[in-house]
């Protein structure tokens, strides 16, 4: 069948291709990821089962599997560009983030949170500037691969999942600690919570709040801003300055609601953070009557996008979602 048209190449990875589409059944844009042929299609079943669960205005709709011979195709509805994407082109413009447009971004993600985390059971693990895609006043989760069920039924969950500039602490410190004896660190759905606070913050500096090389350095990083934890609860190592500068230093324009939003998501102890829930309802949201101010994702561009031909191939696709 002659579904799909593409019209260009938006992404590449090390999963493979995405295109944009034109679905000529509904004359709409459509996303095809188009998987590494060399790769094993089963193990994107998790990523897809995932996909079909988490169906929210906050997270990328999923519309299908398809494939042809070795190749498969995963089919999302079509968004304009990332959250990366629209700070680098604010930043090339030297366009700040309003506090509204901040808030508005903010709760549409924590409204996709809660939904993942307290409806769902599942947890994103690699929240991040380049997997929130933006559409003019709208933001949504995506890429779904690293996502997982809360409850693992007993099994510890991998600390080498999310991007290490927007990694928490309980994740790092098992890279950092070799101690048998310090281990297991354990973690839950907070670390989602720790990268909102960094993303938010991101929006607020135009650049990413921690910028580690490694694990390690990561956490000195982070103890340069927030300080260092308790060394008493964990029997831990030096890891940086036991004081740090603070948010405050680092964002003087920023409302004081907007800073202990921050600081309580970016929360060395995982239980002290707010829920996505909880979070919310924290005043940063209540503040004025233009929390719900669209964006200016007018910026947003795909200069470094070529255009590509139309992929014949696609034309015999057959979907398969049945099967998973």
């Amino acid at each position: 069948m002659d579904r799909y048209e593409i019209v260009r190449l938006v992404g590449e990875g090390s999963f493979g291709w995405v295109y944009q589409a034109i679905d000529n059944d509904s004359r709409q844009f459509v996303a095809i990821k188009h998987l590494k042929p060399d790769g094993d299609p089963w193990a994107y079943v998790p990523e897809v089962r995932a996909l079909t669960r988490l169906e929210h205005p906050n997270i990328v709709s999923f519309k299908g599997v398809e494939y042809q011979d070795d190749d498969v195709f995963f089919i999302f509805e079509y968004m304009e560009g990332s959250l990366c994407d629209l700070i680098d082109e604010r930043r090339s413009r030297r366009i700040p983030f309003s506090e509204a447009e901040i808030r508005s971004l903010s709760r549409q993600v924590l409204q996709g949170l809660e939904f993942m985390h307290h409806q769902r059971g599942f947890m994103h693990r690699d929240l991040k500037p380049e997997n929130l895609l933006v559409n003019k006043g709208d933001i949504k989760i995506s890429d779904l691969g690293t996502a997982t069920e809360i409850d693992c039924g007993g099994q510890a969950h991998h600390h080498y999942v999310t991007t290490r500039w927007y990694r928490a602490p309980e994740m790092l410190f098992r890279a950092f600690v070799k101690n048998e004896s310090l281990r297991p660190f354990e973690y839950d759905e907070k670390v989602d919570l720790w990268a909102m606070g960094t993303i938010i913050a991101e929006l607020f500096l135009m650049h990413p709040l921690f910028e580690g090389d490694d694990s390690p350095d990561q956490l000195y990083r982070i103890c340069e801003v927030i300080g260092a934890p308790s060394r008493d609860s964990r029997t831990m190592p030096k890891l940086g300055p036991e004081n740090g500068v603070g948010l405050r230093a680092l964002m003087p324009y920023a409302s004081e609601s907007a800073i202990d939003l921050i600081e309580s998501l970016c929360s060395w102890d995982p239980s002290k953070r707010p829920s996505a829930k909880e979070a919310l309802q924290h005043p940063f949201f209540k503040r004025g009557q233009n929390v719900d101010a669209p964006p200016g994702f007018s910026y947003c561009t795909h200069t470094r996008n070529s255009v590509v031909p139309k992929m014949r191939e696609l034309s015999t696709m057959q979907p398969i979602l049945g099967a998973y």
